[in-house]
């Protein structure tokens, strides 16, 4: 059946749906996390110092913590590393992209079919397919949460005070 003519019905699958929703709620917490690693050594603390990130995507997210943490002079292994947690985040991302900006439906036989990038529907991701990807983007956050907390981001962000707000408040505009 041509996609023009699919009823598209939003598939009534708990368990997809569930998987779904671990997913988007994984990416959320990526995106907190990716946010708090922006404002890294901010004089100012609390839900205000997150401001200037507000509505921010998560690709400009990526961009300003390489920008700032350039800034304090990482030795070239220091910036590997960083750009390896960047690029799994941006992976993982468009994955995730991939599932959820997409038109979802199913088939008269009930089986869950997406919108593909050509506007075709074809087979959807399995639950469990979803369900790793969400487990990989937590597992990432842990990674870059901790290493903004306690490891090689939060040891190169400590080496040179940089001008904190002014730098975020001149970025956000």
């Amino acid at each position: 059946m041509p996609s023009s003519m699919h009823s598209l019905n939003v598939p009534d699958r708990p368990q997809l749906l569930e998987a779904l929703g671990h997913l988007a709620i994984a990416h959320t917490h990526l995106e907190l996390i990716l946010r708090y690693t922006v404002k890294s050594r901010s004089e100012f603390s609390g839900p205000k110092s997150l401001d200037p990130t507000r509505r921010k995507s998560i690709s400009d997210l990526r961009k300003r913590i390489k920008k700032r943490f350039k800034k304090h002079d990482p030795s070239p292994a220091e910036a590997s590393r960083l750009d390896e947690l960047l690029e799994k985040a941006k992976l993982l991302s468009g994955k995730r992209n991939s599932y959820m900006h997409r038109a979802w439906s199913e088939t008269e036989a009930g089986q869950a079919i997406l919108q593909g990038e050509d506007l075709q529907l074809g087979a959807a991701p399995s639950v469990a397919v979803i369900e790793r990807v969400a487990s990989e983007i937590l597992v990432l956050g842990k990674k870059i949460n901790d290493a903004r907390l306690h490891g090689f981001i939060h040891d190169v962000v400590q080496r040179q005070p940089p001008k904190e707000m002014e730098d975020l408040v001149e970025e956000s505009r």
